[in-house]
């Protein structure tokens, strides 16, 4: 009788917290992309404003898929050694340590110095793409940057978000 009541209370726990948990575990991933598409944009403003010599405006080149292949455990990577990119990787100096589900992406839509856009014309696009539960369908976030009124690089829009959970 007594082990009949310990398994119920057993099995409802389980009931109410293992699908938290993995609820908790997928939401974690996704919040990879989020945070780390958002140091890439503050890092691509900083550049874009940063003076490069005599130059100011500049945008880097493309960089990425980095890394080549997305894991659902993550991948470590150094972005600076990365054959796709590594100086772009290298000049935003994003300090990234731990291991990366996504792949990212940085597309400029303009590439060189004295860039010159309209407020709220598209200056460049990242992107995060990645399976979250290893079924080959990929998840895809993508960060839009424009410049305001100021001349500051300013996110376009929300995130967009294709099939965030797969």
């Amino acid at each position: 009788m007594e082990a009949a009541a310990i398994a119920s209370v057993v099995g409802i726990v389980l009931a109410v917290f293992v699908p938290t948990f993995w609820r908790e575990l997928r939401t974690s991933k996704v919040e990879e992309a989020s945070q780390v598409l958002g140091q890439i944009h503050e890092r691509m403003a900083a550049y874009y404003e940063a003076e490069h010599g005599t130059l100011r405006h500049c945008l880097p080149s493309p960089a990425g898929p980095t890394p080549a292949e997305a894991s659902i455990d993550g991948v470590e990577v150094d972005l600076a050694a990365d054959a796709t990119g590594g100086a772009t990787w290298a000049a935003l100096d994003l300090g990234l340590t731990r291991p990366l589900r996504y792949r990212y992406e940085v597309i400029p839509l303009r590439e060189g110095c004295d860039i010159r856009v309209r407020p709220g014309e598209s200056l460049f696009v990242l992107r995060a793409t990645g399976d979250l539960d290893g079924d080959g369908r990929m998840s895809r976030f993508e960060r839009v940057a424009t410049v305001d009124e100021d001349g500051n690089v300013v996110p376009h829009g929300v995130l967009f978000v294709e099939d965030r959970m797969e």
